[in-house]
């Protein structure tokens, strides 16, 4: 008997040790279910409402450094129609974009419309991806340094990917926070193509594709 009343309380103190350890399980379970909600919708939201930047607004020089660890001027491509793409090799959305950049400076070869890629990520992680890929449109990257660059465009980037669309000679055209698709890059081309034949204002052209 003596012994029986000595266990007796271990098992309870046992029983009050599962029953709030179930407690806390369940909470992270619910914590989890719900972060995994949430970093589902972001992986699998596609677009988002196109940002139409003010009429004076013009492409800053940054400098970043690209896969060859060297810095390079956003400048560099100046004169050119130009997409600046925001990314991580995380990114579900970014992964799936690049292939259609990609064809897209290829079937406007080396004088026409560049795509700049710009990785939130380490370098290890995007020269493996890279390499898998075999992505060739110039390439940055930076961590902390190409969040500022991007939080530098203001609330429209709310998240990757992100796309900035500049004129060529400077004029930010629109700013994208989503996926992009094959449509809506067709119509990036042809408001880009517009402004840099000197058919289309840069102001019309922002009009025009922020009534998407």
């Amino acid at each position: 008997m003596g012994n029986e009343r000595r266990r007796a309380p271990g098992a309870a103190a046992v029983r009050h040790i599962v029953a709030v350890n179930r407690q806390a399980l369940t909470a992270a379970l619910v914590l989890l279910v719900g972060g995994l909600a949430v970093w589902g919708f972001m992986q699998t939201r596609t677009r988002a409402p196109i940002t139409r930047p003010p009429a004076s607004e013009r492409l800053q020089d940054f400098v970043l450094p690209d896969l060859d660890d060297q810095p390079r001027s956003i400048k560099e491509w100046s004169g050119r129609p130009l997409i600046i793409n925001f990314w991580a090799t995380w990114c579900a959305p970014c992964r799936r974009e690049m292939p259609l950049l990609q064809q897209l400076v290829d079937d406007h070869g080396d004088t026409g419309l560049q795509v700049v890629g710009i990785a939130m990520d380490n370098l290890s992680d995007v020269r493996k991806f890279i390499a898998q890929t075999g992505i060739r449109y110039p390439m940055l990257y930076g961590e902390l340094d190409a969040s500022n660059v991007a939080e530098s465009f203001g609330d429209a980037f709310v998240g990757l990917p992100f796309s900035v669309i500049v004129a060529p000679q400077g004029d930010i055209l629109a700013l994208w926070a989503g996926e992009l698709d094959s449509a809506m890059l067709r119509r990036m081309v042809v408001e880009l193509d517009a402004v840099a034949t000197g058919r289309r204002s840069a102001a019309q052209a922002r009009d025009r594709l922020a009534a998407e």
